[in-house]
């Protein structure tokens, strides 16, 4: 298929034309065309396509899980489906595995190994927890034991896992725990210590990346909650200012159209959600909704229910959904909240990423072949590093 660039007879198309061409092509076409040459390959894998391809969405999507224990490989699902004028493109995986997205890349947490998924190119790449962790079981995925982070180098365009771990669980002081922070490079699969972050870390209510940091929502002594950043550039932790409001088990960190927002959920006197933004440029909070939920969604059930948002259109419509599965859309100018769905599991906004994944061999658990000790997933598994998806 190289004879593109060995016949002399053969038409040259300059870069430039080329990519303006496939930019026009639907997803499937594309990831045929990368086996045509090296130069069409390059083309389309290039950092340059890759952005401007992601820039011309114009369609929203939302990524959400079709659930299922069935222990097969995660993996995109064919055809997707319309609510509210809102696309839905389901990953096939199960939901009782941590994860994390970013620009249409999953990070999934096993707890032999990380899974960071392009569900576009169907490749995924397995790495081990760096410097002998091993989780084990899943419940060790306590917000008082683990936090994990996930984001993209907006300049190297490389994808980077953070992990926030207690070590010797139950031994360590509460005072003053043993931390190990950690981060991986997606690209080199090669795991490097971080400095500690100027305050202490308890339990932590998720994270989120925005722009080039990864964002967590913690507990310090008490009360007290506060905002931790990881600049994934200067791989540096700073801290930021938390919104003049109750920091509750129903308040979400999010990332709402390329900014830092925060969620809360009030159920007491009022049941409302309030959504706080961040300009990160004078790093000054301000409240931009205050949706009254009474007899507005589907169940009038307070206790135990909380709501995140996902996106704002054009319009300030914002779609949102709670921790029951329910999604909802949010129309300001009228003042209305419609039901999408009653019965979808929404992660994150989803972006079409076609940026590949090094495809390299890493065996993320040091075993032998037939070692009775060792996990039958992993025996089954252990050449599985990094592989493209059937």
């Amino acid at each position: 298929m190289e004879e593109e660039e060995k016949n002399p007879s053969s038409i040259y198309i300059v870069t430039d034309l080329l990519e303006d061409i496939f930019l026009q092509l639907p997803l499937k076409s594309i990831l045929i065309s990368k086996s045509v040459s090296r130069r069409w390959k390059s083309i389309l894998e290039s950092k340059t396509f890759v952005e401007r391809r992601m820039s011309l969405q114009k369609n929203r999507k939302f990524l959400a899980a079709y659930n299922c224990d069935c222990s097969r490989e995660p993996r995109l699902l064919q055809g997707s489906r319309f609510k509210g004028g809102e696309q839905i493109v389901y990953l096939h995986y199960n939901t009782t595995r941590p994860s994390l997205t970013c620009y249409g890349l999953v990070c999934i947490l096993e707890p032999y190994w990380i899974d960071v998924l392009n569900p576009w190119t169907r490749q995924l790449r397995r790495h081990g927890f760096g410097f002998g962790t091993i989780i084990g079981e899943l419940s060790a995925f306590s917000p008082r034991y683990w936090a994990m982070g996930f984001g993209k180098h907006r300049v190297t365009g490389n994808y980077k896992v953070v992990k926030m771990c207690l070590l010797s669980f139950g031994k360590t002081s509460v005072r003053d725990p043993e931390v190990e922070y950690s981060v991986l490079d997606a690209e080199t699969g090669e795991w490097r210590m971080l400095s500690s972050p100027p305050c202490k870390v308890f339990a932590v209510k998720g994270s989120v990346c925005v722009n080039r940091s990864i964002y967590w929502l913690h507990n310090t002594i008490g009360t007290v909650w506060k905002i931790l950043a990881l600049d994934l550039h200067k791989e540096e932790f700073h801290n930021v200012s938390v919104p003049t409001m109750s920091v509750m088990q129903e308040t979400n960190i999010v990332n709402l159209d390329d900014g830092l927002a925060i969620a809360n959920t009030y159920t007491k006197a009022e049941w409302k959600l309030e959504i706080w933004c961040m300009d990160t440029e004078v790093k000054r909070w301000t409240k931009t909704y205050s949706i009254h939920l009474e007899n507005r969604v589907v169940s009038q059930e307070r206790q135990n229910r909380w709501f995140t948002p996902v996106s704002v259109s054009k319009q300030e419509n914002l779609v949102f959904y709670d921790n029951h599965n329910r999604l909802f859309k949010y129309y300001p100018r009228k003042n209305a909240i419609m039901c999408l769905s009653s019965d979808t599991c929404v992660i994150s906004p989803f972006f079409e990423n076609l940026a590949p994944l090094p495809l390299k061999s890493i065996i993320p658990y040091p075993i032998r072949a037939g070692d009775p000790d060792a996990p039958s997933c992993l025996r089954d598994r252990m050449n599985a590093g990094s592989y493209i998806l059937s």
